[in-house]
């Protein structure tokens, strides 16, 4: 049986913009975690919910008051899952 991503690769870019945006530490510039490539950053950049500064290694990001929004209504959503 194939895997429902494989259907939806969209869902996989999400996934990764939804990791980067969730490691935020309030919204300071800060470094992107490990792993994270260039190509999520400049689609998290497009979508406007973060900031990128620096080049190369010293790139930094922050999350725009969009990206802050979405990642507060996230972390809820996710909770009331728990509950």
């Amino acid at each position: 049986m194939q895997s429902s991503c494989m259907h939806q690769p969209w869902r996989k870019k999400i996934i990764k913009i939804m990791v980067l945006l969730h490691s935020a530490d309030g919204l300071a510039w800060q470094s992107p975690p490990k792993g994270t490539s260039l190509k999520t950053l400049s689609e998290a950049e497009e979508q406007g919910f973060i900031l990128i500064r620096g080049e190369f290694q010293k790139r930094q990001f922050r999350l725009t008051e969009l990206g802050s929004d979405y990642v507060e209504r996230d972390k809820r959503r996710l909770e009331a899952r728990r509950l």
